[in-house]
């Protein structure tokens, strides 16, 4: 196979995630997942993941930086279906927000920076699921 037609496995079980940080508040947890701390910190920081862990049943957000994925483009798509919604940007850029299951799971390219990742891209996914 050569490297132009090679895709990412966005469904990879098995990044560890080193940094950790949770919280819970009776029936409310909040949980970053991360296998870089920049992104665990910030996204353990953002106002929106505090906001939308404190709704119903908390939140648990698993976003990995995946070193290898690809760094091509910056068009930015949306999906919506029932309870997932689904923000691509580019070729290795993926945020899943599963409603039912209160999660948030990411897979970021090695170019997106996490200031654009907690500024815009997961403000972009929440801000899509309370319109709906």
């Amino acid at each position: 196979m050569t490297d132009s037609n090679w895709h990412p496995d966005l469904l990879r079980r098995f990044v560890p995630t080193p940094y950790v940080f949770s919280k819970s508040d009776g029936p409310n947890r909040l949980c970053v997942e991360s296998n870089d701390l920049e992104i665990a910190l910030s996204v353990w920081d953002s106002d929106i993941i505090r906001r939308q862990g404190s709704r119903a049943e908390g939140l648990l957000c698993k976003i990995i930086r995946d070193k290898a994925g690809p760094v091509d483009g910056s068009e930015i798509s949306i999906v919506s279906d029932g309870a997932l919604r689904v923000l691509r940007m580019g070729g290795g850029t993926i945020l899943i927000h599963d409603r039912e299951r209160l999660e948030l799971l990411g897979f970021v390219s090695p170019n997106v920076k996490v200031k654009d990742l907690i500024s815009s891209l997961i403000p972009t996914l929440f801000d899509l699921c309370r319109k709906e």
